[in-house]
């Protein structure tokens, strides 16, 4: 544990990403050094044949790999493998057929591209004024809550890691239309936030903002993950307490974890 809570880090990276820069042994030696109770494992998976990472991740290698830290680490730590899908409507199927005929442990949706543009470069921006350019990428997050295919919702805002340079300032309350309709779906769905400390060190904000965390509870929100976005063992748990301090003061008790796409909730402060 970290400063008495349960500690997760359910985004997490290794050489088996495309941009991975520790191996899955490594990252789980530095977990427990940390005081992790769970490491989530969250490989990009990526679909759009244009991309030239499209074909990067090994499935069975990854398999393979994980049983291997499970038998090394198992009674220290708890190790998920899960996928992170690069979520774009056009896709959809191609994403299902994948999740149909390969097992993990959690999926992880986000949403990195709208309408075959990254958002918030100069191309997703040049039809775009700044509400456009945010209630597009709402809207896409918001259709991968409703695919039905994904587990754990990744990294909301993060559109703001370019956002908030061509357009300045991020207000949430702004957007508040956008994200309730986002958080209703995410709470019919069972899909939990994801607080992602990533954005500590992008933008000097985690993604989401505490201003839309306190949104989601509002609307009625629960479900709770953490990840760093770690893809070197330094990135790992980065600034967990004050995740878990983010959570805890809008009201938010519990975390998710998963095993075989079950969810299960746990004490984020246990007694």
């Amino acid at each position: 544990m970290i400063a008495g809570y349960y500690a997760i880090d359910y985004q997490v990276h290794s050489f088996r990403s495309h941009d991975g820069q520790a191996s899955i042994h490594d990252q789980c030696v530095r977990a427990i050094e940390i005081g992790l109770d769970e490491i989530g494992f969250s490989e990009h998976k990526d679909f759009d044949p244009e991309d030239p990472v499209v074909a990067y991740f090994d499935y069975d290698a990854y398999m393979t790999e994980m049983e291997q830290a499970r038998t090394t680490f198992g009674d220290a730590l708890k190790i998920r493998a899960g996928v992170e899908v690069d979520y774009q409507r056009w896709f959809e199927d191609k994403i299902a057929n994948y999740l149909d005929s390969h097992p993990f442990d959690f999926v992880i949706g986000s949403v990195h591209y709208v309408d075959k543009q990254m958002i918030m470069t100069p191309a997703y921006n040049a039809t775009r004024n700044a509400n456009e350019a945010y209630q597009d990428y709402f809207q896409a997050v918001r259709d991968s809550v409703e695919s039905g295919l994904i587990d754990i919702l990744g990294h909301l805002e993060y559109a703001n890691r370019r956002g908030i340079g061509a357009h300045g300032s991020y207000i949430a309350l702004q957007y508040q239309d956008a994200l309730n309709a986002l958080f209703q779906s995410m709470i019919a769905h069972e899909v939990p936030l994801e607080i992602n400390t990533a954005g500590l060190h992008h933008v000097g904000l985690t993604y989401p903002t505490q201003e839309t965390i306190d949104l989601y509870v509002a609307q009625g929100g629960r479900l709770l993950s953490i990840g760093s976005d770690g893809h070197h063992p330094d990135k790992l748990g980065h600034r967990y307490q004050d995740a878990a301090d983010m959570a805890q003061a809008s009201g938010l008790t519990h975390l998710c974890t998963w095993h075989n796409r079950q969810r299960h909730d746990v004490p984020l402060k246990p007694e």
